[in-house]
């Protein structure tokens, strides 16, 4: 009769022991996948996290280093319309291309059409190349280049070469969307001249020539070259800003 208790005591016992093994596999295989779920959640989680936040710093920085704007003039002079003027400006990280183009036909007592193609490089402020190509009535006339070779610029004028020593920060190219604030000297890229600039009141300003005479007059809203007046030898043009123009900013 004891041989039997004890015998039933150990059947009882293994009886509990694996149940408890059963259990513990059980609870353990539970944990064990309960956190193997988590970890590959989080770890889908985190890389969404991360190309999230990279591909937005991207877009971000990309947006914010180029910015690029274009405008478009019509031209007139005695209240008739001689051509078209159009100017884009890229700014990428402090550095500035500017690409403008003049199509300008006359027809009075004679009858022509010259385009100017002018292209300008800009570094940190200081003036680095420019060239312009004149075309009349289709054909090349001149082509005019400047670059700046070390602290000097050489400029090369259908083959001539002539050296301008002097660093330029501001030149003819910058006037449609860089306001002149505080400038006092323009350096005009299709003649090669030097012209002394003067604000006359808030957001208008005039360039006179070496006998102190008006050659032309400026007006700004925004920052923006909204309207010129410029002599030419036959007669006043006038430079008036389309009210449409492009900008990515």
């Amino acid at each position: 009769m004891l041989m039997e208790e004890n015998l039933n005591n150990r059947i009882n016992t293994i009886k509990r022991k694996t149940l408890l093994n059963k259990n513990y596999l059980s609870l353990n295989g539970y944990l064990r996948a309960y956190f193997s779920s988590f970890y590959n959640h989080k770890k889908k989680y985190l890389k969404y996290a991360l190309v999230l936040l990279f591909g937005t710093f991207s877009f971000t920085s990309v947006s914010a280093k180029t910015k690029e704007m274009t405008s478009k003039y019509n031209l007139e002079m005695l209240g008739t319309n001689i051509g078209e003027f159009s100017v884009t400006q890229k700014n990428e990280d402090g550095n500035i291309e500017i690409e403008a183009v003049t199509d300008v036909r006359i027809k009075f007592l004679f009858s022509y059409r010259v385009k100017y193609i002018q292209n300008t490089v800009y570094e940190q402020g200081v003036l680095k190349s420019s060239n312009v190509k004149t075309y009349k009535n289709g054909e090349m006339n001149s082509d005019m280049t400047l670059k700046q070779e070390k602290d000097v610029y050489l400029l090369v004028v259908d083959g001539d070469t002539t050296v301008i020593n002097d660093t330029i920060s501001y030149s003819g190219s910058l006037i449609y969307f860089n306001e002149p604030l505080g400038v006092k000297q323009l350096y005009k890229e299709r003649t090669a001249e030097v012209w002394q600039l003067t604000s006359i009141s808030n957001h208008t300003y005039i360039i006179r020539d070496e006998k102190d005479r008006e050659l032309n007059r400026y007006y700004y809203e925004n920052g923006i070259l909204e309207y010129a007046k410029m002599r030419h030898a036959l007669g006043t043009i006038e430079l008036k800003r389309e009210k449409k123009y492009k900008s990515n900013d």
